[in-house]
């Protein structure tokens, strides 16, 4: 039902830009090239991220197609895998009613709700944080009530690690370490953090997350410090990147993502006669939510889905204040205290609510598709040809790939000398940034526009821009408020004799 639920709307709207549009045309590079270990961006080595995502997505394109929901799949089953987790673990230590409110408070949470039809990393990487949070947790509770030993359970926790640091990096291990480090100290009893290190976990952890990196930096010299100094140290520490909000940003946005559940907050302050196991765990929500939130807001480049792994801990602690406010609103109404905040009408009606403003936002953006790519897709892709060049000019249109079922790389027209380009984060950085890993195809792929004319002779060109300024004087096939279309034949240009190959451009990766 859970996954039912989220999935209902999968397939409403088309790939949102540019993050789907980037990692699932990556994905489908994969899957068309069908190399699984150089995740490429217009078949230049991309690496921004590990390559778990694109696994996933390619893997689900390989078995259902080029559908939305098919590249979303991954996603939505780490979502599933979220709320089921959360369940499990709130039954185990807080009861059968404060885990189906939690499972009821999150599934219907807006933000989680849009995120889990979001093909990205955001709650790929929040799925393996909340795992080995979870998994550490309930070793921690399990040594400290005298329960049997969970040997399994520290394994998962960190196989969930591993697996996180695939998913987006570092972050999967910084985020479990600094709430369990504080979340133990916080209950003075820190000589658990020695009992959570594990060595046949370690050498587990490095069997599944240290091989691609390994192998990456074998192929690629320079690989490591470009993934970990300039995607992890630089952009936590800069103000180069997008996104740049005050240090406050995520605390409001995330009451207002979360509404109506977060108005129930500060109902979750009362202790209201929980026992020892009670107290710690909502100690661990309270330090999961605030952790996340303030590590987050350290860098200068915030954007609403990094703090995603906050949300299960704040959907725990909506249900427990909740279940706290009435003796059980899971059977006969007349055992349900007179608490507003606990009765059933309440929690029913702030549930219908907070559905109602997912489904809306879902249904909004799907309404409003402001690239136009799928319309532009559609109206070109029975003209298309096998072995027609791709060029784009002044952009790259992420998703294009995708739409079209190419196979083709897209040549990209833009002056790659500017100093714009290398400060500036955007896509041409990223193209830029991929280019430094093979100048060679770069130099066939990346132009500048005094090789546009030379480009257009190479052979039958379907030509991308946003202005009909980009080619003056010709028709376009296709337009829309974002897009123009051109289809360029070498006959219909004063081309020199034998004009059949691609320019080489003068791409200077340093």
């Amino acid at each position: 039902m859970v996954f039912a639920w989220l999935a209902a709307t999968a397939w409403m709207r088309p790939l949102a830009l540019p993050d789907e549009g980037r990692y699932v045309g990556v994905a489908w590079e994969m899957l068309r090239s069908g190399n699984w270990l150089v995740p490429t961006l217009d078949s230049l080595p991309f690496f921004h991220k590990p390559p778990l995502f694109y696994w996933l997505s390619a893997g689900t394109m390989a078995t259902f197609g080029n559908h939305e929901w098919a590249v979303r799949l991954p996603i939505l089953l780490a979502a599933t895998a979220v709320a089921m987790g959360l369940f499990s673990f709130l039954r185990r230590w807080a009861g059968q009613a404060s885990a189906i409110t939690a499972l009821l408070v999150i599934v219907t949470m807006p933000y989680f709700f849009v995120a889990a039809q979001f093909a990205n990393l955001d709650m790929l990487v929040a799925a393996c944080i909340t795992g080995a949070i979870l998994c550490a947790a309930d070793v921690v509770l399990a040594w400290r009530y005298r329960q049997r030993r969970r040997v399994l359970t520290l394994a998962a926790a960190y196989v969930f690690a591993a697996l996180g640091v695939l998913a987006k990096g570092l972050v999967a291990i910084v985020i479990p370490a600094l709430v369990m480090v504080l979340w133990l100290v916080s209950m003075r009893n820190p000589r658990l953090i020695a009992r959570l290190i594990s060595g046949p976990g370690i050498m587990l952890f490095s069997l599944i997350a240290i091989p691609w990196f390994a192998l990456m930096e074998a192929w690629y010299s320079g690989f490591l410090d470009y993934f970990f100094f300039h995607h992890h140290v630089q952009r936590f520490l800069s103000s180069d990147f997008n996104g740049k909000q005050p240090s406050w940003f995520y605390v409001p946005i995330l009451l207002v993502i979360t509404l109506p559940w977060s108005a129930f907050l500060p109902w979750a302050f009362r202790k209201a006669g929980e026992d020892k196991i009670g107290l710690d765990l909502r100690r661990l929500l309270w330090i999961w939510l605030v952790a996340t939130l303030v590590f987050f807001s350290i860098p200068s480049s915030k954007l609403v889905g990094y703090v995603l792994p906050a949300a299960p801990a704040l959907a725990s602690l909506v249900a427990l204040a909740i279940v706290n406010q009435a003796s059980s609103w899971i059977g006969s109404p007349n055992n349900v205290a007179s608490s507003w905040i606990g009765s059933p009408n309440n929690v029913v009606a702030n549930a219908v609510i907070a559905a109602a403003i997912g489904l809306v936002g879902v249904w909004g953006y799907a309404h409003y598709d402001r690239k136009g790519i799928v319309q532009m897709a559609a109206a070109i892709r029975p003209q298309v040809r096998p072995g027609d060049r791709l060029l784009a000019i002044a952009q790259y249109p992420f998703s294009l790939a995708f739409y079209l079922r190419s196979e083709q790389p897209i040549t990209v027209i833009e002056d790659w000398q500017a100093p714009s380009v290398k400060l500036r984060d955007n896509w041409r950085k990223e193209l830029y940034d991929a280019g430094k890993f093979d100048a060679e195809r770069a130099n066939r792929l990346l132009l500048t526009p005094s090789q546009l004319s030379l480009a257009l002779c190479a052979g039958r060109t379907w030509v991308f821009a946003n202005d009909f300024d980009r080619l003056p004087g010709r028709r376009p096939i296709f337009h829309n408020s974002s897009n123009v279309v051109w289809l360029s034949e070498p006959s219909d240009l004063s081309c020199p004799p034998g004009t059949t190959r691609r320019p080489e451009g003068d791409f200077q990766p340093n």
